[in-house]
C-alpha cells in the first residue's frame, strides 16, 4: 500500500516481533509506511515480515547494546535513504520486593526498557536533524511510568524514566520538527502478559480486567493505532506527552469503595 497517512515514511519499531510491536508493525504498513522490524527474536521477526506484505525488513538487533543500535540505523538510512518514525518499544521485565532483588535483574530490564530508548533517539535522531523535515519518535512507557506497583521496580523505574526522557528530547529537538511522545498503556494482551497469567493462576486476566474502567484488558492494535496517529501530520501540534491508553485502569484509587454502574 503506496497511500495513507504515512505514504513513503520509513519507520523503524523495536521489539517489533510480538505484541505492540508487532501490531504496530502492521499498522504503520498500512498505512502506507516502509517499517524495519526489529527484535532479537529472528523466527517471529521473520512471520511478521511476511504478514507485512512486502512493507517490511527484519533487522536482528539487541537494543541494549548501543554499538547494535548506531549500525541498525545506519543500515536504515543506507536502505531506504532517510528515517521519520522510530518506535521504540523493545522491554525486559523484571521485579521482585526490592530488598530481595537481585541487581544483575535490575541492571538487565534498565538495559533494554530504559537504555535501549536512550540508544535508539541518541542514533535516529541525527538523521532526523540532516534530513530537515523532522521526525516523530514514540517511546512506549507505562502507567506504571506514572504510578508504583508492587514487586515492579526495575520496571516502573525505567519507564518513569522513559517518560521524562522523552520530555527531554522533545523539548531539545521540538525547533526541529522532531515530535517525541510516549504511550502510557494499561494492561495490554500480549504474550508477555500471558507469561504473568501462567504463573498468576486461573482468573488472572479476569480479576486484571475488572480494575479497568472499561472492563476489560486493551488489545494491541488499539495501542498501534495511538502510535500510528503521533507517527503522522494528524498529530502536528503534539509533542512531549504522556499518552494515557489504559481503558480507565488509572482514573481511580487504587481501593475499590464503590462498585462500578451496572452492566
Amino acid at each position: 500500500m503506496s497511500g495513507g497517512r504515512l505514504a513513503e515514511r520509513v519507520a523503524i519499531v523495536t521489539g517489533g516481533a510480538s505484541g505492540i510491536g508487532r501490531a504496530t508493525v502492521l499498522r504503520l504498513c498500512g498505512e502506507g509506511a516502509w517499517v524495519v522490524v526489529v527484535d532479537i527474536n529472528d523466527e517471529a521477526g521473520a512471520a511478521v515480515v511476511a504478514e507485512a506484505r512486502d512493507r517490511a525488513v527484519y533487522e536482528h538487533c539487541d537494543v541494549g547494546e548501543a554499538p547494535e543500535v548506531a549500525a541498525l540505523v545506519e543500515r536504515t538510512v543506507g536502505r531506504f535513504g532517510r528515517l521519520d518514525i522510530l518506535h521504540n518499544n523493545a522491554v525486559q521485565t523484571g521485579g521482585g520486593y526490592l530488598v530481595e532483588l537481585e541487581p544483575e535483574v535490575w541492571q538487565a530490564s534498565l538495559r533494554v526498557t530504559l537504555n535501549g530508548v536512550f540508544y535508539g533517539m541518541r542514533y535516529a535522531i541525527p538523521h532526523m536533524l540532516r534530513q530537515k523535515t523532522g521526525g516523530s519518535i514514540i517511546n512506549t512507557a507505562s502507567v506504571d511510568g506514572l504510578f508504583a506497583d508492587n514487586q515492579a521496580g526495575p520496571y516502573t523505574a525505567a519507564k518513569a524514566g522513559v517518560v521524562n526522557l522523552t520530555r527531554t528530547a522533545a523539548l531539545e529537538y521540538g525547533r526541529h520538527r522532531i515530535r517525541v511522545n510516549s504511550i502510557c498503556p494499561g494492561a495490554v494482551r500480549t504474550p508477555l502478559l500471558q507469561q504473568v497469567a501462567d504463573v498468576r493462576g486461573p482468573g488472572f486476566f479476569e480479576r486484571l480486567a475488572d480494575t479497568h474502567a472499561l472492563g476489560r484488558l486493551i488489545e494491541p492494535e488499539e495501542i498501534a493505532s495511538v502510535v500510528a496517529f503521533l507517527a503522522s501530520d494528524d498529530a502536528s501540534a503534539i509533542t512531549g506527552a504522556a499518552i494515557v491508553v489504559d481503558a480507565g485502569l488509572t482514573i481511580k484509587t487504587g481501593a475499590d469503595l464503590f462498585p462500578p454502574y451496572p452492566p
